[in-house]
């Protein structure tokens, strides 16, 4: 019977599940979001890094990994409930304890060590250059068009 009633409520369920288990799908969308990431770079999805580690992005945007990434307090606030929104309790999607920058993640480095070649020899301008390497639907998935 209880096994039963656990297989109903999963079942039930199935989209919650395979949501949190693919960090490119969230919860919910912001055109904030969207619009002020994706303005220099791919606006990654939250769930690549943990709650703690968007807040202390969010912290230093004035210094936003050598650029002026500064918004004005009405879209911080959009921007930063998002990300604490959607952010992974995960430290497998989540950065190195150290470094809240998605590119040193260990996982994002074993998963793009192709990438790291075809950078060193100029092929891919830069880590966060996603549609050097991933075209069609696999970058549609990942900018959420």
């Amino acid at each position: 019977m209880f096994r039963s009633l656990i297989a109903v409520v999963v079942l039930s369920f199935p989209g919650v599940a395979a949501a949190r288990d693919d960090p490119w799908t969230t919860r919910e969308d912001s055109s904030a979001y969207r619009a002020e990431c994706s303005a220099c770079h791919l606006a990654f999805p939250p769930a690549l890094l943990t709650v703690d580690d968007w807040l202390a992005i969010m912290a230093d945007l004035d210094r936003h990994f050598g650029a002026n990434a500064a918004l004005d307090a009405k879209v911080r606030k959009q921007v930063t409930g998002f990300l604490e929104r959607n952010a992974t309790a995960n430290r497998y999607f989540g950065s190195s304890d150290d470094t809240p920058r998605i590119t040193t993640a260990p996982w994002f480095l074993r998963k793009h060590r192709s990438a790291i070649r075809l950078l060193g020899r100029g092929k891919v301008k830069s880590l966060v250059d996603c549609a050097a390497c991933h075209k069609g639907p696999e970058i549609d998935r990942m900018t959420g068009e």
